[in-house]
Order: C-alpha cells, then structure tokens, then sequence
C-alpha cells in the first residue's frame, strides 16, 4: 500500500513540473502579450464588388428582390461606419424598379469581405 502511494506522489510531483516547462522560450507571446495573429485581412474594393454582386444573384434566386438586379452592375463602393465599425457599402441602381424607394439596392460586407445584410436605404 505504501509503495502505491509513493508511486502515485512521485508521478503526480512529475505531471506537475513537466507543464510549467512546456511554458519555456520557445514561443513569443508578442509585444501585445499574445503571439497568435488575430488580424483579418482586409479585401479590396474590387473584391468587394465581386462579393456583393454574387450576394444580388443569392439573393435573386432566392426570390428576395426582383429578376431584373440580376443584371445591375455595382454603382459605387466605399467604407462606411455603422455602430462604430468600418463596413463595405456597395450601391446597385436599377433603374427598371418602378419603386423609387426600391430603386438603390445597399450590400454591406465586413472589411474581410463578411456578407452583413441588403436593404434599400443604405442605413
């Protein structure tokens, strides 16, 4: 009974040096405090365009908006801040929509590119 006793000291003792070493030198945490890269890579606003005129045709063929935006090329792109964070805004004109108000269709993405939702009003 003893010597099973001794054993399993000895091999916890054991278990609990070995993870402090794992914690050694051999990784950088960084200036920040932590090592791991964290930052998303931001698209262009070409890419953006791409992006939100495949998200038009998602949503054309799920009958959310009419046939016609299926062939409307991006009017314009450009950042916006919406509850303090920068989002890509790509504007569709289409001038076939009767519907003044329907008329401009909004695509937000996240700066990597994220789809975030359509309207008509660009807020």
């Amino acid at each position: 009974m003893m010597k099973t006793l001794f054993t399993s000291m000895a091999i916890t003792s054991l278990l609990l040096m070995v993870n402090p070493a794992m914690a050694g030198t051999g990784h950088s945490h960084g200036p920040s405090g932590h090592g791991h890269e964290h930052a998303v890579k931001e698209i262009s606003s070409e890419e953006a365009t791409t992006k939100a005129t495949a998200e038009v045709a998602r949503l054309v063929e799920a009958k959310k908006i009419d046939a016609s935006w299926s062939t409307i090329k991006a009017d314009s792109v450009e950042k916006k801040t919406f509850n303090e964070r920068l989002e890509w805004v790509i504007k569709f004109n289409n001038e076939a929509v009767t519907d003044e108000t329907k008329r401009q269709l909004y695509v937000f993405l996240s700066l990597s590119g994220d789809y975030m939702g359509a309207n008509h009003t660009g807020n």
